[in-house]
């Protein structure tokens, strides 16, 4: 992976800043949607918080909108 070092200095960066993040597979094929290996090995590597992930589950990101303002969504009441 050649982003690897800057990915490493970007999550130590948002993690300094108090940041959150939402980890994303960027796949290809349908085989590695939602593949988060290489991404959680560099948060692991920063020791990046893991209750500033986004989307750990569908509740926190929820949560997260609610608490900037976004309306709850009622359809999504029970997650």
């Amino acid at each position: 992976m050649g982003s690897e070092d800057n990915c490493r200095a970007i999550a130590a960066a948002v993690r300094d800043a108090g940041g959150w993040v939402a980890l994303g597979s960027d796949s290809h094929t349908a085989f590695t949607l939602g593949e988060f290996t290489e991404c959680r090995k560099i948060l692991d590597a920063v020791d990046f918080p893991e209750e500033r992930i986004l989307n750990v589950s569908p509740r926190r990101l929820l949560n997260f909108l609610e608490s900037r303002g976004m309306p709850a969504i009622p359809e999504f009441a029970d997650l």
